[in-house]
C-alpha cells in the first residue's frame, strides 16, 4: 500500500546567501540527503519579508506538511506568521547572520546537515510569544538591542564583524533609558541599556543573554542589563559567551507568563532581529506550545 508522501516547501530569503545564484546548489542537497520514498518538495525564493510570510500562510492552507525557512531569524519569524495556528511544522536551514533559534535548539549550520534532519521527523512543540499585535520565535527588545537591529538591517555587510562593528561604535555613546514595567502583576521600574524578552537563550551568534531560557516552559525571559563601564565590557562580552552573563551586577533575569512595557517614545523594538515599530507600551504574552518545530 503506498503512503501518502509528506509535502515540503522550503521558502529561500533572497538575502540569506542562498539566492538564485546558489539555489542549485540547495536543490541538489535536497535530491541527495533527502528521503524521496517519503517526501515531495519545492522550493521558492521569495522577493520580500512580506512575501516569505505569504507564501509560508498559501502553503499552510494548502496543507503543507513542512514549511521550511531558509535564511536567519528574521526568515523564521516570517514564516512562523504564515503558518501559525495551522498544522504545518517549522523546519529550520539557517542560512542567515545570527541564527539564534537554531543555534539554540543545536540545529546545524551546514545546509545538508540540516536538511538530513528533516528525514528524522523529530517534531516538538514550542512556544511562541505575542506583542501588541505581532509575534516572535525568539527574542525581541528595546533600547540598545534595538538601536543595532536597525543599524545592522541597513548595513551593506550582514554577519558577525558587521554587528560587532555597530555595537563597538554605538555603545560609548548610547544613554540608558527609563523603562516601566508590569512583571505578572508587579510593577518593576529600571533604567537600563535594553530590555530584552527572550524565549531562546540568545541573540544569534552563540551571544548567550539568558542561560536558562527554555522554548517550552511557557515563560519569556525579561532580562533587564544596565550600561557596563567600558573598562569591565570584556569582562561581561566574555559572560555573553560562555553562558554565564546572569552571574553579572548587570544583568536581572525575570521569567515571565505576561509583561507590558512603557517607554517614552514609540521607537523600533528588535523582533526576532529585525527592527519594527510598535506603541510606547509593549504587552507581551507567552502563547504555550503553539508551534511545531523539527529538532535534533
Amino acid at each position: 500500500m503506498n503512503q501518502t508522501k509528506k509535502k515540503i516547501l522550503f521558502i529561500v530569503n533572497p538575502v540569506s546567501g542562498l539566492h538564485q545564484s546558489r539555489k542549485a546548489m540547495l536543490t541538489d542537497l535536497a535530491a541527495e540527503v533527502l528521503d524521496k520514498q517519503r517526501f515531495e518538495w519545492q522550493i521558492v525564493i521569495s522577493k520580500s519579508a512580506d512575501q516569505v510570510r505569504e507564501l509560508s500562510r498559501e502553503a499552510a492552507e494548502a496543507g503543507t506538511d513542512i514549511i521550511a525557512a531558509v535564511g536567519g531569524d528574521g526568515t523564521v519569524n516570517q514564516v512562523v506568521k504564515g503558518l501559525y495556528g495551522s498544522n504545518s511544522v517549522l523546519a529550520l536551514i539557517p542560512a542567515g547572520s545570527g541564527n539564534g533559534l537554531a543555534h539554540h535548539l543545536g540545529i546545524p549550520v551546514e545546509t545538508g546537515e540540516s536538511l538530513a534532519l528533516i528525514n528524522t521527523m523529530n517534531v516538538k512543540q514550542m512556544d511562541t510569544v505575542s506583542i501588541n499585535n505581532d509575534l516572535f520565535v525568539s527574542i525581541a527588545g528595546v533600547g540598545f538591542d534595538a538601536l543595532v537591529a536597525k543599524k545592522f538591517a541597513k548595513a551593506g555587510r550582514r554577519g558577525f564583524l558587521s554587528y560587532f562593528r555597530i555595537v563597538s561604535n554605538e555603545y560609548p555613546y548610547y544613554r540608558p533609558r527609563r523603562y516601566k514595567l508590569m512583571i505578572d502583576g508587579q510593577s518593576v521600574h529600571r533604567e537600563a541599556l535594553f530590555v530584552s524578552f527572550a524565549n531562546t537563550n540568545q541573540f544569534g551568534y552563540n551571544t548567550i543573554i539568558s542561560p536558562s531560557a527554555q522554548i517550552d516552559d511557557g515563560l519569556v525571559d525579561v532580562c533587564i542589563v544596565k550600561k557596563v563601564p567600558l573598562i569591565f565590557a570584556p569582562h561581561v562580552v566574555g559572560l555573553l559567551l560562555t553562558k554565564k552573563i546572569d552571574t553579572s551586577d548587570y544583568v536581572e533575569v525575570i521569567k515571565a507568563r505576561e509583561v507590558s512595557l512603557t517607554r517614552k517614545k514609540n521607537k523600533v523594538i528588535n523582533l526576532d532581529g529585525e527592527p519594527v515599530k510598535l506603541d510606547k507600551t509593549l504587552n507581551i504574552k507567552v502563547n504555550p506550545l503553539s508551534l511545531s518545530i523539527l529538532v535534533p
